[in-house]
This record gives structure tokens, C-alpha cells and sequence, in this order.
């Protein structure tokens, strides 16, 4: 029973690298995403870092469960350097001058970074250190499992508690409080920060503005390859005419240019999304789907999806266009 409460720090960071891996394997792009977002060394992408990281994970959390004496301690050894090394990621970005959404645990993990985020990352950082001072013990987990008796299995309900751990570890953080709006009754729209991003434009990637600038827009998704984008399209002249000055785009999942070919008759209203990154990150889950972005850099309406949605969007912004032009 003695080594009994020392299982439950490899056991928890067996399952949160579990956890995390598995999740990056389902959204492979949205690892990619983050590492641009929180400007990571380009050196990473060019390795395929998004790519192996979860395989990293997977093999990580396969050695502190299986591996005995000193293969136990290399594999404690690289888990809490893994764990620093996203600590520190996390205290980096707390650093930048806006809003950033984490993805370590991939798609179950996105959130906005926040000093909870590094509360978490230091527990994890905790757990990591406990589990490598005990493996110089030189017993693995697996073999200590073995020499359990009935009482140790008693302390291992603790991995009910890590299980609980996990859940909060990978809880979607809410927007930093300074970010949200005074809410004046239950209904009342709360805007958080736009999430940096880039889009892809007539100059090339990125080059046509990034989303965190102050410009106030429509960003409408849609695939014009589907059923329902001549409608979109035929919308669109009047979306702008009773937005203006607010700038209305159709945003889709192809380059600029590819888009361009297929609709040139809308070339000045169109960007492009490859990757699907800044669809994520705004949270617009279907399409056609729409997110209006403030001039103060929040985000003013959305997600809508569906073009009833996207109307109902339009309508309420053009009254709050209406009401601080009258001013």
C-alpha cells in the first residue's frame, strides 16, 4: 500500500497524454492552427510537428506505463520536460497583447488561455515532478500494479479523482472578465475578444488583414460549390447596402484565387480560409454561417448559421449601425 499514492502521478499523466493525443489526432489542423497563433519557431511546422506531437503523446504514455527501472525514469524524465515546455508556452502567451484560444488537449481543450490555464499547466507540471522523483525508485507502473494488495486497489479510487482532474484540465476556459460586456439583463449579447487569425486575400495569405484589426465586418461562410451558395450570393448585395460602412465578406475553404475562378463576379468581396483555422476559432460549425466583428476588436454578433440565422444577424446589426450613425 506504501507506493500506492505514488501510481496516481504517472496514472494521471497517463491519461491526460491519453487525452490530449487522441483529441490532436481527431482535429490534426487545429494543432497547426495554434502553433501559428501563439507563434511558434516556423521550424516546427516544417517538421511536421503537428503531426507527430499526438504520435509523441501516444508512445510518451505507453513508456510511463509500461517501461520498468531506468526506462522509467528517461520516460518520467521527457513527461515532465513536456509539461514545462507547456507551461511555459502557456505563461508566453499570457504575455501577448491579445486574446489567444489554447488547444493542447485539441479540439476538447479549446478555450482562451487564461491564468487558470497556467494554474492547470503547473499542477500538471506537479504531478510530473512527483512521478519522476519516485521513479528513481526503479519499479515501473505496471509492475507495481502487480504487488498491490486489497488496500492499495482502495487507493487507486484515486484515479476517479484523476479522471475529474482530466475533465478540468481539458474544460474549455471562459473569455478573460475583461474581455466580457456589462451585462445589462439575462438576454444581453456577450462579446469576447476576436481570436487572431489571418486570411487568405487577392495579395496572398495573410496579407489581406488580419482578424484582430479594428475594421468592422461581416464575415459570412460558405461553400460555393454547395446547393445553397447561389442563394448566399444573391444576398450579398443586399447585406452590404444595408450594412454599410460595415464590410460584408464571403469567406470560404479554398485559396483566394481558386474561389476567385469559380465566382469572379464577387472577386472583391471574397477571402479565403484553407485551412479552416479562423472558422474554428470563431466557432461557426456549419455552413453558410456568419460572425460580426466589431471595430473594438470583439466580436459583435454570431455565430449565425443558416441563412435565416445570418438575416436575423444582418437586421439586428444594421439597427446598431442605424442607431450610432443617427448619433
Amino acid at each position: 500500500m506504501p507506493s500506492a499514492p505514488f501510481l496516481v502521478p504517472p496514472l494521471l499523466l497517463i491519461v491526460v497524454l491519453t487525452v490530449s493525443a487522441v483529441a490532436k489526432l481527431r482535429e490534426p489542423g487545429d494543432t497547426r492552427s495554434v502553433m501559428k497563433q501563439l507563434e511558434l519557431p516556423d521550424l516546427l511546422l516544417t517538421l511536421h510537428a503537428p503531426r507527430l506531437l499526438p504520435w509523441g503523446e501516444l508512445a510518451l504514455a505507453a513508456m510511463l506505463l509500461l517501461l520498468p527501472g531506468a526506462g522509467y525514469v528517461v520516460a518520467t524524465t521527457l513527461s515532465l520536460v513536456l509539461f514545462v515546455v507547456y507551461f511555459a508556452v502557456v505563461a508566453r502567451a499570457l504575455t501577448f497583447d491579445r486574446p489567444l484560444v489554447c488547444g493542447c488537449f485539441g479540439s476538447l481543450g479549446l478555450g482562451w488561455i487564461t491564468r487558470q490555464t497556467l494554474v492547470r499547466n503547473a499542477v500538471l507540471v506537479a504531478l510530473a515532478l512527483v512521478a519522476w522523483v519516485d521513479s528513481w525508485r526503479s519499479d515501473g507502473v505496471v509492475s507495481r500494479l502487480g504487488d498491490l494488495d486489497r488496500a492499495g486497489w482502495w487507493w487507486l479510487a484515486g484515479v476517479l479523482v484523476t479522471l475529474l482532474l482530466t475533465g478540468l484540465v481539458v474544460r474549455e476556459s471562459r473569455p478573460p472578465r475583461a474581455a466580457l460586456s456589462d451585462l445589462v439583463g439575462d438576454d444581453e449579447y456577450v462579446a469576447i475578444p476576436v481570436p487572431y487569425g489571418l486570411l487568405d486575400g487577392p495579395d496572398g495569405p495573410g496579407t489581406t488583414w488580419r482578424l484582430t484589426d479594428s475594421a468592422a465586418r461581416l464575415l459570412v461562410f460558405w461553400d460555393p460549390r454547395q446547393d445553397d451558395a447561389d442563394a448566399v450570393a444573391a444576398r450579398l448585395p443586399d447585406w452590404q447596402a444595408t450594412l454599410d460602412p460595415v464590410r460584408v465578406h464571403l469567406v470560404s475553404g479554398s485559396e483566394w484565387s481558386t474561389v476567385r475562378d469559380l465566382r469572379p463576379e464577387l472577386a472583391e468581396h471574397l477571402l479565403g480560409d484553407p485551412d479552416g483555422d479562423t472558422r474554428l476559432r470563431l466557432r461557426v460549425y456549419s455552413l453558410p454561417g456568419a460572425v460580426l466583428l466589431g471595430t473594438d476588436r470583439l466580436l459583435a454578433g454570431g455565430p449565425a448559421e443558416g441563412l435565416t440565422e445570418i438575416e436575423e444577424l444582418v437586421e439586428a446589426a444594421a439597427e446598431e449601425v442605424g442607431a450610432a450613425t443617427a448619433q
